[in-house]
């Protein structure tokens, strides 16, 4: 009893240091700080550290750390104190559900679902629980808990999927050169036997169909419509599923799609070109070995668990965050620690961030800037301004003089998971690279390319 009275404390304090960050403002930022949200999010780590001394033993006061410590990305610090609150009150329900989460985040499965489980009715549990069984692909269990997560235009396409083999796997190994490398890498597939133009995108959590590619290509509707985050914001698409996806010689057969409205994504990244009828997502690259070589432009594919040695390998650790969003940390013109979205198909930059982020690091639109609506009028409805950045680092990779775009991350994205997201890595970083994806360690492996 004693116990449950703690937890039920735990979630109340932590729960209401959330409701703190939430009134905080997302204003613009004073020039060379952060944004109030963050500054919110220090003053309550910096409260919270204070109120543990000397009460180092109290399970409520160290929740409200570790939640502290989990917003601003100090997921090593904020796993220790949870651990320690649970060694004190095994039952504590913000501890078991952030200790899953991070379970999640770093790909620890089975240890996370758990964890989440325990945890119940904890504020956040759910969603994360549901993640995983969507990760998971157990599209059955998802199903009965879409509803509840506010996911219920979903639900159609997931008993689609429970009742087939869904992504069944079919050859070897594949390579498939780019058609074009930039501003986006773009390749050809074949969509239900027919030969189609997709975007290559690391930041789109699902494949992504134009309503042509259903209409005309074959593809199956589904009812129902959901939210996905795609090129830094929430966008509504409906539900579909693939019949056939042939990727060179490979063919996965049952892969359900998101439809959004492409043709101005299109323009904006293929002008002239033959238009772009889908984003190849994380969703099917998750099902095979990955590497993607930006400086010889092509994208190696293989069966999952095929030898392959990286030449000279450098490993930068990733996190899996909600279902699909590849997310690593690293930072922008040597300032702090930041949580970067990858996403390869954030046209014409290598680093796409809200108006908070380029306040903080003093960077302003210059005159001619400021007149460009740029890609964003076209994606999202708003317009991104051009700038530009000195270094973007990951890991021990630098990348510099990079064009970036303001405005292309919502706001609103900065603290979608319960913890801070500052920005997008995007394609402009990976340029001349070489990466693979390794799912398993969920390492971005870079190697020599010469």
């Amino acid at each position: 009893m004693k116990e449950s009275r703690l937890a039920h404390r735990s979630l109340t304090l932590g729960g209401a240091a959330l409701a703190l960050l939430a009134l905080a403002p997302l204003a613009l930022a004073q020039s060379g700080q952060p944004d109030a949200s963050f500054r919110e999010a220090q003053m309550l780590l910096r409260t919270a550290q204070r109120d543990t001394v000397g009460r180092g033993t109290d399970p409520v006061r160290l929740d409200s750390l570790g939640v502290a410590q989990l917003r601003l990305g100090q997921g090593d610090a904020a796993e220790r104190t949870f651990r320690y609150v649970r060694s004190l009150a095994p039952n504590d329900g913000l501890a078991l559900a952030s200790l899953g989460k991070l379970a999640l985040f770093r790909g620890r499965v089975a240890e996370a679902e758990s964890l989440l489980i325990a945890a119940k009715d904890t504020e956040g549990a759910g969603d994360d629980l549901y993640s995983l069984y969507l990760r998971r692909g157990d599209w059955k269990t998802a199903s009965t808990r879409a509803e509840a997560q506010n996911d219920p235009g979903r639900i159609a396409q997931l008993d689609w999927l429970g009742e087939r083999e869904a992504y069944a796997l079919t050859g070897e190994r594949a390579e498939l050169q780019f058609e074009r490398p930039w501003p986006v890498p773009l390749i050809k597939v074949k969509l239900n036997g027919t030969y189609v133009l997709m975007a290559l995108d690391l930041g789109a959590p699902t494949t992504l169909l134009d309503p042509v590619a259903v209409r005309v290509y074959k593809s199956k509707p589904l009812t129902g419509e959901r939210s996905v985050l795609w090129n830094g914001a929430r966008v509504a698409v409906k539900n579909a599923g693939i019949t056939s996806l042939g990727l060179g010689g490979l063919t996965l057969r049952d892969v359900p799609a998101g439809v959004l409205q492409l043709a101005k994504y299109s323009l904006s990244v293929n002008p002239q070109g033959v238009r772009i009828v889908g984003v190849l997502g994380v969703d099917v690259l998750r099902k095979l070995d990955v590497t993607i070589d930006f400086k010889r432009q092509r994208l190696e594919l293989r069966r999952p668990g095929t030898a392959y040695t990286p030449n000279d390998p450098q490993r930068v650790p990733f996190e899996l965050w909600g279902e699909n969003e590849i997310t690593a940390y690293g930072s922008v013109n040597g300032g702090r620690r930041m949580a970067l979205l990858v996403a390869s198909g954030l046209p014409e930059a290598g680093l796409g961030g809200p108006v908070e982020l380029f306040d903080e690091l003093g960077i302003k639109p210059g005159p001619i800037s400021r007149m460009i609506k740029g890609a964003g009028s076209f994606l999202q409805g708003r317009p991104w301004q051009q700038v530009s950045v000195g270094t973007v680092s990951l890991g021990t990779l630098v990348s510099d003089k990079l064009p970036a775009w303001s405005g292309a991350y919502s706001s609103s994205e900065l603290w979608r998971h319960g913890l801070r997201r500052d920005a997008m890595l995007g394609p402009e970083w990976f340029k001349g690279r070489r990466v693979t994806l390794d799912w398993t360690k969920q390492d971005l492996v870079f190697e020599s390319n010469d």
